[in-house]
């Protein structure tokens, strides 16, 4: 009589265990970024479309110069998101990859197995499970287990062949992406030349402007009338917020905390060009950023505007009360989104040199009741 074959042994070679992929972390918060940057560069797109060259030229070359220049550095940040997915994707590949191989050693150290049993039982190893018997039951009971034996050894192979194969598209894949991310890197850099070339760009136009009088006064002139643009567009964004009635507006004075640390580099009302020796009429402040670039808002409200705007870069608009509102221009980059409310101190943007002549500067203005008044009473003490 044979020796009876270990049937939980023989069986277990056959089993394979399911290994659950992990999601990637933050994947969802990438695809948002990214949905977020795209709505952004289709904005720019759409302002460098309508800008009227004809009207104001020099403020719509400085704006031109200002929005490529905006377009490229979105465009390197959705590089950067997408990179990160890119890497994330790869990182769980290589997981895959990882475990594969293992399932695959396993499934053929299985299979090895297998094979050492049938060939120590002989050539011919099934005949003797059927010949070498004592009882019918028997029979039955070797029929059921040679059956069992061969199927699952059969299974075990394919298992072997579909996980080489699955390694195998795998690998490819992993090496697409490889070569994907060889790209993006590259547009990366190619993007930061075509910033460098703008910003050279930018550096000759405001410097024709700085060194020609009659293209600075031509300048001073568009820039009024984009001023009266922009009362247009302050008026035409409704009475808004009324928690803070009119009447205690005047407590505020000399109360208010500054919207960026740093130096005033031009005043509020009219002003003397030494430059050119002539008069300009400023309806806000520049101030010079310090060692911190953040913009913060200088009273609790809703952003009404935040958008490029000619003459002025990058601008955000915050609406605190029926007719009292703070203006921050200029500025690299928005932390803050239209309908958004805010509170004092809030981060609306970064500092920066869009609509500017004088470099990285905030420009910050107040209105009540649709009139420009001087920041700095209204601003603490330094």
């Amino acid at each position: 009589m044979i020796k009876r074959p270990s049937w939980t042994k023989l069986l277990s070679m056959g089993l394979v265990l399911a290994v659950a992929v992990p999601l990637s972390v933050g994947a969802s918060d990438l695809r948002k970024e990214l949905t977020s940057l795209r709505r952004q560069m289709e904005r720019v797109n759409q302002r460098l479309k309508s800008l009227d060259a004809l009207r104001q030229p020099i403020l719509a070359e400085l704006a031109r110069i200002d929005l490529k220049m905006e377009r490229e550095r979105l465009g390197m940040r959705r590089i950067d998101v997408e990179q990160k997915q890119l890497q994330a994707r790869m990182e769980i590949n290589r997981g895959r990859s990882a475990r594969l191989e293992k399932e695959l050693e396993a499934e053929r150290s299985r299979v090895r197995k297998v094979t050492r049993y049938l060939y120590k039982m002989g050539g011919q190893s099934y005949l003797k499970l059927f010949l070498r018997v004592e009882s019918l039951e028997q029979l039955f009971r070797n029929y059921r287990f040679f059956m069992i034996l061969i199927s699952r050894h059969l299974e075990q192979i394919r298992g072997v062949r579909r996980k080489t194969e699955q390694l195998a598209a795998l690998n490819r894949e992993l090496d697409g992406q490889k070569n994907e991310l060889a790209r993006r890197r590259q547009a990366h850099r190619d993007a930061i030349k075509r910033l460098g070339s703008l910003q050279a760009e930018q550096k000759r136009a405001v410097s024709r402007v700085n060194r020609d009088r009659g293209t600075y006064l031509r300048l001073l002139s568009e820039l009024r009338s984009r001023a009266g643009e922009l009362e247009d567009l302050i008026h035409r964004s409704g009475t808004g917020d009324t928690s803070t009635p009119i009447r205690h507006l005047d407590a505020l004075q000399g109360r208010l905390p500054w919207p960026l640390i740093g130096k005033v580099s031009s005043r509020f009302g009219r002003q003397r060009s030494t430059r050119f020796n002539t008069y300009i009429m400023n309806d806000g402040i520049e101030i010079k950023p310090g060692d911190s670039g953040e913009i913060r808002a200088v009273y609790p409200g809703r952003v009404i505007y935040a958008d490029y705007f000619k003459g002025y870069g990058n601008l955000i608009i915050l609406q605190h009360a029926k007719n009292f509102h703070s203006l921050y221009g200029h500025c690299s980059r928005f932390l803050k989104a239209k309908g958004e409310r805010v509170k004092a101190g809030d981060k609306l943007a970064l500092v920066g040199d869009s609509g500017s002549t004088s470099g990285p500067s905030l420009y910050f203005a107040i209105r009540t009741d649709l009139k420009s008044r001087d920041p700095l009473k209204w601003l603490s003490k330094q």
